[in-house]
């Protein structure tokens, strides 16, 4: 079999913006600016509460669980270019660009479903619906506080959100009555997120309908290669050399263990929190990890937390640290190509993802893919 494996790790303008590539007299179809900023359509945000009659929500601690899981969800979709402001609520969606891929965002340990809008939005704007659940068990709002453990219900939570979204692509009168490509479906997340769309592509609870997926400063830890199996579902682990939270070569084990086409990238001087729209640095959320605990009392998950711990301490860069605009500008400069090209299968997106990008960048990423 035919490998492809590209590392690129050049040394000039590590932290400089980027500026487009020349190709030929009329330059290329693609650039940084046309990747990082604002597409061409509005966005509308609407909030919606789910609820998934088939399955409970799990007990622990003081909280007595239901026999039900309720998701209250923001939903980032495109709208008319005229729509007002970063985000128009309940605005008209634009249904001449459409179907529109959908993609699920996954929020991370003890944050809520707004986490990351700076990255919603952009997606929206750029021809994606976007949803992103607020986890009954996993965020700032858990009944009795953060539980670490609910993660293993949240694969299913996605494959919930998924058939809903898709029921309503099919039902008279909906705003996304005929607006979402099911054939187009893609899932990305951060921190627990990550390790959730993870899941929700690799084991027992694998999602088949899910064409893409990007987790964000995720882990491998606890995959094996049972859980991978022959699935070869295209991947970007994207993370930040500085992660004290869920370290870098954490987040590599997922790499190594995919089957491609598989991506890595590595943002030189990246930390944990700042892929989330909060300026803060990850010494604050290792803290808040250490006061919140993970919920609940059960030994096994406090056994198998340490061992998450135990395999997470596997070094940390001390690069200069990029500023929160900088990080996102950077995520969302590989995301945008990344989802453009597999589910909308653009060929131009992924030769600029793989050619274009790595060059205008230089040394500001540690970039690595195999396609094959």
């Amino acid at each position: 079999m035919n490998q492809r494996l590209l590392v690129l790790a050049l040394l000039l303008g590590a932290l400089a913006t980027g500026i487009a590539c020349s190709s030929g007299d009329d330059g290329p179809s693609l650039t940084f600016e046309s990747v990082t900023q604002r597409g061409a359509y509005g966005v509308g945000v609407t909030t919606m509460e789910l609820v998934d009659t088939s399955r409970p929500t799990e007990a622990y601690s003081s909280y007595a669980g239901d026999d039900k899981r309720t998701l209250p969800a923001e939903v980032w979709y495109p709208a008319d270019p005229s729509a007002a402001g970063p985000e128009a609520r309940d605005a008209a969606l634009d249904a001449d660009g459409g179907p529109y891929p959908l993609i699920v965002f996954s929020h991370g340990f003890m944050s809520n479903r707004r986490q990351s809008v700076v990255y919603t939005q952009h997606l929206a704007s750029h021809g994606y619906i976007v949803v992103s659940p607020d986890f009954p068990t996993t965020g700032g709002n858990a009944p009795a506080g953060p539980y670490v453990a609910g993660l293993v219900n949240q694969p299913g939570d996605i494959s919930f959100l998924i058939d809903q979204f898709l029921a309503f692509n099919e039902e008279s009168g909906n705003r996304f009555e005929g607006a979402i490509d099911p054939e187009m479906i893609g899932a990305t997340g951060h921190s627990l997120g990550a390790f959730t769309t993870e899941t929700s592509i690799w084991g027992e609870a694998r999602d088949e309908r899910i064409d893409a997926a990007l987790p964000i400063s995720g882990t491998g830890c606890f995959l094996d290669s049972e859980d991978i199996g022959e699935v070869s579902v295209p991947v970007m682990l994207l993370t930040g050399s500085n992660d004290l939270i869920v370290p870098a070569p954490a987040n590599r084990d997922a790499y190594d263990k995919a089957k491609p086409p598989r991506y890595w990238v590595e943002l030189v001087g990246g930390n944990h929190i700042r892929f989330a729209d909060f300026d803060l640095d990850d010494s604050i959320g290792v803290a808040a990890l250490e006061d919140a605990g993970v919920g609940g009392d059960d030994d096994a998950i406090d056994d198998a937390v340490q061992d998450l711990e135990l395999c997470q301490r596997k070094g940390t860069e001390n690069d200069p640290p990029l500023t929160l605009e900088r990080q996102q500008e950077l995520l969302r400069a590989f995301a945008t190509p990344f989802f453009d090209g597999y589910l909308r299968g653009d060929e131009d997106s992924l030769a600029y993802l793989q050619e274009e990008l790595p060059d205008v960048l230089n040394s500001a990423v540690r970039f690595e893919f195999e396609l094959e």
